[in-house]
């Protein structure tokens, strides 16, 4: 099955850069006039190729080095079972050693939350939730089974779509609406793998326009619906198991 690769964006100068990055790419390109956030943009976006399968790539990602997408084309090839891969991402930073710190290998819960695999979200101040941020030491180099993934830069099979539809519209513009959407495709019997193919992502520059108060509030709200929802469900713990073949 064809690919489309699907990028909504907010700001001119940002997809520019964009563009020039992954000049290599054949990547269908919309702009969240309306402001409905990054999700719905998705869900528009993918509803636009009924017939293909989708790769979803930031406004604020960047390429770690080339060839990385035939990379991703070949995981899914080699794994027929998953129907969502999530990708790497890494922090576009090096410590002394020039190693660079992980962002999100993969999705799972702490604490009855949603967390990352990695060092997790890094603040505009520099600051982590985390007390210590993650360096990529090939920790994550194997294809491992998990229960959610960021859709930052993320593989969905066509059938994983059709299954389970369109982002559940009770949740307000963004926050954890991804996470939802991959635990109703595992309810639906999919399976969500985390493959090791690198890419940079410049976290968080499309919320940048709502103010944080703003954003705190509504991260609560639709962290309180995701809980009510799905608490107390087999689906809402973590899962990181290692897959071998298919």
């Amino acid at each position: 099955m064809a690919v489309k690769i699907i990028t909504p964006y907010v700001f001119d100068d940002e997809i520019k850069q964009h563009q020039d990055m992954f000049w290599d790419l054949d990547i269908y390109y919309e702009k969240d006039i309306a402001g409905i956030g990054c999700d719905l943009m998705f869900q528009k976006m993918w509803n636009k190729f009924p017939e293909d399968d989708i790769f979803i790539l930031h406004a604020d990602m960047s390429a770690h080095h080339d060839d990385w997408f035939e990379e991703v084309q070949s995981y899914v090839q080699q794994y027929p079972k998953a129907g969502m891969f999530g990708c790497l991402l890494l922090y576009p930073a090096k410590d002394a050693e020039d190693r660079y710190f992980v962002q999100c290998g993969g999705g799972k819960f702490t604490d009855e939350k949603p967390d990352h695999f990695g060092s997790g979200l890094i603040l505009e101040n520099g600051q982590t939730f985390k007390s210590e941020l993650e360096l990529d030491t090939g920790q994550y180099d194997s294809v491992r089974e998990v229960a959610w993934t960021t859709f930052g830069g993320c593989y969905l099979r066509r059938s994983f779509i059709d299954k389970v539809g369109d982002f559940d519209p009770t949740y307000e513009w963004t926050y954890n609406r991804d996470v939802d959407y991959c635990l109703r495709g595992r309810e639906a019997g999919e399976r969500i793998y985390q493959i090791p193919v690198r890419l940079f992502h410049h976290e968080s520059r499309d919320t940048k326009r709502i103010k944080t108060q703003s954003k705190a509030a509504m991260e609560m709200r639709n962290l309180q619906r995701l809980q009510t929802k799905w608490g107390n469900s087999k689906f809402y713990k973590t899962l990181d198991k290692e897959i071998k073949n298919g």
